[in-house]
């Protein structure tokens, strides 16, 4: 099971799958999500597994157009199609809402630290 989080503020949706449910800290609300089932080995195969480097981040992600809280790992696009699964891009898999902020930049550049910020005026 992993926690999916549908980020908006990009203005292209980004599917954020987390180990985790993101928590509430310091009064900061947690983004909304739902659990959902996210599968290692293709859907019409399940004893097939993927070659580790072929899983995460290397991975193709489907989603399940019967079953909307189903999505499977696919060796590549090819694959998520030749299934009958919807791609399922841009998107992350990671184990915190924390690590995505701090490690997924679709806008590019990297985050500057609150010191870095101060000093330039920000």
């Amino acid at each position: 099971m992993h926690f999916l989080v549908i980020d908006n503020r990009y203005g292209v949706p980004i599917y954020v799958f987390l180990e985790q449910e993101p928590s509430r800290e310091a009064g900061r609300p947690s983004p909304r999500g739902r659990w959902v089932i996210l599968e290692t080995s293709t859907p019409a195969d399940p004893g097939v597994k993927l070659p580790k480097h072929e899983s995460g981040a290397m991975a193709s992600i489907g989603g399940d157009p019967e079953r909307l809280d189903r999505f499977a790992e696919f060796p590549s696009d090819a694959h998520v199609k030749a299934a009958g699964y919807s791609l399922i891009e841009p998107r992350y898999v990671g184990p915190s809402w924390e690590t995505y902020v701090s490690v997924f930049r679709p806008e590019g550049g990297k985050r500057l630290t609150m010191a870095e910020q101060r000093s330039h005026g920000r």
